[in-house]
């Protein structure tokens, strides 16, 4: 039977209600202090995102945010991109279902980044192991390729990440950094069922020895739906496989890939009429290789990567795609206190749409194959002055074989006023190629675009308690965005794109860590956000706050989240905006040293909101289940 209910009262009852629950929970937590350790805290990690080369977080000037795996896992998302909308301040993620994203128009998992976004989402670089990964034609990223269990941690650069990773990166980039088998057997089992027939297993093996490893995972998760006027069934099958050999102390090999398989069904806004038949079905898959070497002066990768999907919508709408090249870089250490950068970046991207159903004699750049080449060159200089004093300083040179070349740089620099007081400060510049869609495509095509860009300006400060026990970051950002390609009418209908746009896009990022206790943890991060025009994905305030705390055998975790002046439409007359408070607890039962069960309860005070006009997400439900571990 489906629940989908919804409660009554003002908005302002609900945040009260739910901010007291949470107190409760907290002051409950502090009296018992002293208990096993909930986590390890890493206020100051190493990441390779922003520079391409290992470097403490505190020393690189762009704004960071690292996700471990030990977070990925207390999540139980099956899914990555929840995981992060609820632990990196300024990104937002819209969704429609319990579990699953879809694709096609009217589907869940657009990124926004600081307002940056798009529909459908090209503004937002996805990679895997620094490698980009989009759809060929469209440009944008397929929400359900991105599986937890593949993941050993996630690095978001907040703002513009072209100037290591190229096109796409306009707004930010999500680094996924894939697991490393470790030393032994290792085996992880998870199985989970809740409201509205939803089903999610994984399971995964890991096996290392001497110097060959070998890490598989296997994932399944599938939904009815809550909607009682539409279908809105997802199912999601995925695999992954990682070979990693280790020639010798300075050369290591590694081969991996994944596939995705999907069906995603559009139930249509509750305000209008469902589709007869809107089902969607979709194939991603994956495949990488790299060499890696790791030398006192010289260190870098080569990679190769290859990305390819087909997809089925019973519209009529067809399309095979494909987006693959390689990745070469090498860090140079030959001067003291100094790290030379020098890389370049090849990709060819296209594929063939098809529409059985579209009428004749309507342009529409359908039954072509596309293909465009894209090659980089790029150089970083990190100095380090005095010990204290970091100053980055980079240019990307980008030749495209439509547009010509386009130039991007980027400087930054942080500074540590003290061992628990830090200063940063950036610019940078954030681009995006035209997408087959924008050039070819349907009748508002334009083969004459030009790339996207804009500048991001911020300045961020960072303390740690003498501790260690509490990191808080405060960061201010501002955005000028032009050349944005839009779909205007230039002389007569019908509409052209045309790069037109500009917006200004300006906030403040806070976001703290404290570890009360050996048992008790908080993170909270909150995003002020004010734009120059209306945008969707871009609340102006929204709040996440999480509780952790572990009375063995018991493990409690609280997620509490507040949005306000989220748009859920923009029209040319009309605009809509949503403000709503959630409340999730998960609570985990530790029965054996290999064994846990666990309980969802979401959406608590069972709120009734939407993300996207016309399309409710799921009222108050549960899941629950049990996983096991062997190492």
């Amino acid at each position: 039977m489906k629940i989908f209910t919804s409660m009554q009262g003002n908005k302002g009852v609900k945040f009260l209600q739910s901010t007291i629950f949470l107190i409760f929970i907290m002051g409950e937590c502090l009296l018992a202090q002293g208990q096993d350790s909930i986590r390890s805290y890493e206020l100051d990690p190493l990441v390779i995102t922003g520079t391409r080369i290992n470097r403490q977080k505190s020393e690189i000037p762009a704004s960071i945010s690292v996700i471990s795996r030990q977070q990925i896992e207390s999540s139980r998302e099956i899914n990555i991109l929840p995981v992060l909308a609820n632990r990196v301040p300024g990104l937002f993620v819209n969704k429609r279902n319990m579990v699953g994203y879809g694709v096609g128009p009217n589907s869940g998992g657009n990124i926004s980044i600081r307002g940056v976004s798009g529909t459908p989402n090209t503004q937002v670089l996805m990679l895997i192991d620094g490698q980009p990964q989009f759809m060929g034609i469209f440009g944008h990223p397929i929400a359900d390729a991105y599986t937890s269990s593949d993941i050993e941690r996630v690095e978001v650069i907040r703002g513009p990440g072209s100037i290591l990773y190229g096109s796409n990166a306009l707004g930010g980039a999500i680094n996924l950094i894939t697991r490393q088998p470790k030393e032994g057997l290792n085996l992880y089992g998870k199985a989970a069922y809740g409201s509205y027939n939803t089903g999610i297993y994984t399971g995964s093996v890991g096996y290392q020895v001497d110097k060959f490893g070998v890490f598989g995972s296997f994932n399944r998760e599938k939904t009815d739906g809550f909607r009682d006027d539409g279908d809105d069934e997802f199912r999601n099958t995925t695999g992954y496989l990682k070979l990693d050999y280790q020639v010798s102390k300075n050369i290591n090999f590694s081969l991996d890939g994944n596939i995705a398989d999907a069906s995603y069904h559009d139930p249509g806004p509750v305000e209008g009429n469902a589709p007869a038949d809107s089902a969607r079905e979709y194939t991603r898959r994956r495949t990488a290789f790299s060499v890696e070497n790791r030398y006192d002066k010289v260190e870098g990768a080569l990679k190769f990567f290859y990305n390819n999907g087909d997809h089925a919508f019973s519209d009529g709408f067809r399309s095979n795609d494909f987006n693959y090249g390689l990745t070469f870089y090498q860090n140079l250490k030959l001067l003291k206190n100094n790290v030379i950068t020098l890389g370049v970046d090849a990709k060819k991207f296209g594929g063939e749409p098809t529409n059985m159903n579209t009428p004749p004699g309507i342009p529409n750049g359908f039954d072509v194959e596309y293909r465009i080449n894209e090659t980089d060159l790029y150089a970083l200089i990190q100095q380090n002055v005095g010990g204290n004093l970091s100053i980055d300083a980079g240019y990307r040179f980008v030749n495209n074989s439509l547009y010509g070349s386009a130039h991007v740089p980027a400087f930054g620099l942080a500074y540590q006023i003290s061992g628990n007081t830090g200063l940063k400060a950036s610019a940078s510049k954030g681009f995006r190629s035209p997408a087959i869609v924008d050039l070819y495509l349907f009748p508002v095509a334009n083969e004459e675009l030009e790339p996207e860009d804009l500048w991001n300006y911020e300045l961020s400060w960072n303390q740690t308690s003498s501790d260690g026990k509490f990191d808080v970051e405060l960061t201010g950002f501002y955005i000028d965005g032009k050349n944005m390609i839009q779909a205007v009418v230039v002389t007569a209908p019908p509409p052209m794109k045309i790069n037109t746009g500009e917006f200004q896009n300006k906030g403040i990022e806070l976001s703290t860590d404290y570890k009360i206790s050996e048992s008790l943890g908080l993170l909270m991060n909150y995003t002020y956000l004010s734009t120059s025009k209306e945008l969707l994905y871009a609340p102006d305030h929204e709040l996440n706050l999480q509780g952790m705390y572990r009375w063995k055998p018991l493990t409690f975790m609280a997620d509490f989240k507040y949005v306000n002046g989220l748009n859920t439409f923009i029209g040319e007359n009309e605009t809509t905006s949503e403000n709503y408070v959630l409340l999730d607890l998960k609570i985990n039962w530790q029965t054996m040293s290999w064994l846990n069960l666990f309980v969802d309860l979401n959406n608590i005070f069972d709120t009734s909101y939407q993300i996207d006009r016309g399309y409710p997400l799921p009222g108050f439900n549960v899941i629950a289940g049990l996983e096991f571990r062997y190492y």
